[in-house]
């Protein structure tokens, strides 16, 4: 299967493993449940291949899954707001990232959250002990 595009890159992502993992699937499923989704890269992968069109996604981080909601059910209204975001790091992109993680830490805000996942090393998702984004 060719590599199909994915919003964002994550580490700890299933999109390597997705051929693999299908195998163990039917050929088509009334409904794929992906419990720890992360960037639903099986559901993709299964989407794809016409196993399934419809699916369930769960994941303990609730930013990512409201963020999955939003490129799903919103994907212009997520653009565009990426866009600004992006737009606004010019004049010192590094002053920018650690403002927008500030700013998520205060309110897990999902279109921030996208933004973190564009510009942290290697998608490399890290929380402390409080459960804040570092």
């Amino acid at each position: 299967m060719a590599a199909i595009p994915h919003i964002v890159q994550y580490q700890g992502s299933k999109r390597n493993l997705a051929t693999y993992i299908l195998k163990f699937l039917p050929d088509q499923v009334d409904r794929l449940v992906e419990p720890f989704a992360g960037t639903a890269a099986i559901s993709i992968a299964s989407a794809a291949k016409q196993i399934s069109c419809n699916f369930w996604l769960s994941d303990l981080n609730k930013p990512l899954i409201e963020l999955l909601e939003l490129v799903i059910e919103h994907p212009n209204e997520i653009a565009d707001i990426y866009a600004d975001i992006w737009n606004e790091q010019h004049s010192d992109s590094i002053s920018h990232y650690f403002e927008v993680r500030k700013r998520f830490n205060e309110t897990s805000d999902p279109k921030l959250f996208l933004y973190l996942l564009a510009r942290c090393v290697k998608g490399s998702v890290r929380y402390n002990s409080e459960g804040l984004f570092i």
